[in-house]
């Protein structure tokens, strides 16, 4: 019974520290990752604001964590690399303003089965969320082809900041998908 309670305790603990990014990843033209040990970044300020809309120091954050992981698969920064990785995305808000469900068949205006959810004075709510895209293309430069790419999709609370642990995690659990080392 105890291991039970503890496992069940480990897969609670488990799914809250998750990231909150759902990720996915392609390989949109083959490449031979054997010839591959050296990367470059694509300069995202040759990009259009639209491309990239992450602040300075969230921009600096997951340059940083892409570095880290790049290195820490054996590749070297380089100017003449044989990758070239472009990261873009961003952060867009969303808001939808919902009123109750009053036309429910299962309204209860006076709360006697705990449906919180149903307002007798018909108030709006608020359901804002923020949605954040990290996507990361690896380019291979002698063939100007994408040889792989990672997703990385998260949608947070209104109120909840996009912080660099977060931003860290994204980029951990993207590239925790990215199966290859430096030429292998």
């Amino acid at each position: 019974m105890k291991r039970w309670m503890l496992l069940i305790m480990l897969g609670y603990t488990t799914w809250g520290c998750s990231p909150g990014f759902k990720i996915q990843t392609d390989t949109p033209f083959p490449g031979d990752f054997t010839d591959y040990r050296t990367f470059k970044f694509f300069n995202p300020a040759n990009m259009p604001a639209s491309n990239f809309s992450f602040d300075e120091e969230a921009k600096q954050v997951i340059f940083d964590a892409v570095a880290d992981e790049m290195k820490a698969r054996g590749y070297k920064s380089i100017q003449q690399a044989d990758l070239m990785l472009k990261i873009y995305g961003g952060t867009k808000s969303s808001s939808e303003i919902r009123s109750n469900r009053s036309y429910d068949p299962y309204y209860d205006p006076y709360n006697r089965f705990g449906n919180y959810y149903n307002d007798p004075f018909n108030s709006p709510r608020n359901e804002s969320q923020k949605e954040s895209v990290i996507i990361i293309d690896m380019i291979d430069t002698h063939l100007d082809k994408v040889v792989w790419q990672g997703v990385g999709i998260g949608s947070f609370g209104k109120n909840q900041a996009i912080d660099a642990l977060k931003l860290r995690e994204a980029i951990s659990a993207i590239f925790a998908a990215y199966p290859h080392t430096a030429g292998g």
